[in-house]
């Protein structure tokens, strides 16, 4: 499995599980649409958020990253609808992610080159190597990484990365392969014969 089919797949049912709705396309249209909306993501954090998205899923030979397929906006209408404890989540994420970078590096995550902001990720996304007082920190970025993914992948851009093909016409499929039939114990012949094959 690739890096972005595994993110992908961990985006998938993410949000409800981080007290985050799904909304609907037309909610989404609506917000994007209308100049009063309320968004999650303040001017400060902007930046930041868009660093740290692109380095969860940054432009490769395929596709570009997660900014360039509009997953910010996505994820600020998403978190302008989410729970109070999701939101300061990400609010306290944010801040430390610049506190860190400043204890370390004497300046604030943005201005971090990708060595410096991977080694302050690193102590941060593996959770059963994050040190006990890095809890919430982990959380965060696993919010983050779920919500980027949720929002990337869901995106036409993020649909064209997968290959997706869905409700189009396939004249040269064989049917499924005869090793995954037996392991299911099932035969075509079996059902032409129960149901009357064509």
């Amino acid at each position: 499995m690739k890096r972005r089919e595994a993110i992908a797949a961990m985006g998938a049912g993410a949000m409800a599980m981080n007290g985050v709705a799904p909304p609907t396309w037309e909610r989404f249209r609506r917000w994007m649409q209308d100049p009063q909306a309320q968004h999650f993501f303040g001017e400060a954090e902007l930046p930041t958020v868009r660093v740290l998205a692109d380095m969860i899923i940054p432009r490769d030979d395929k596709s570009g990253s997660a900014t360039d397929a509009g997953s910010i906006e996505y994820m600020d209408f998403v978190l302008s609808e989410s729970n109070d404890r999701a939101k300061q989540a990400w609010h306290d994420g944010l801040r430390w992610l610049d506190e860190e970078c400043g204890r370390r590096f004497q300046k604030p995550f943005v201005q971090c080159d990708d060595t410096q902001r991977g080694g302050v990720l690193d102590d941060i996304a593996w959770p059963a190597r994050a040190r006990a007082d890095l809890q919430p920190q982990v959380d965060f970025f696993n919010r983050a990484r779920d919500l980027t993914a949720s929002a990337f992948f869901s995106s036409r851009m993020g649909v064209m990365d997968l290959g997706y093909l869905g409700g189009v016409f396939n004249p040269d499929w064989q049917g499924a392969p005869p090793a995954a039939l037996r392991e299911l114990g099932v035969s075509y012949e079996e059902w032409d014969r129960k149901y009357g094959g064509a």
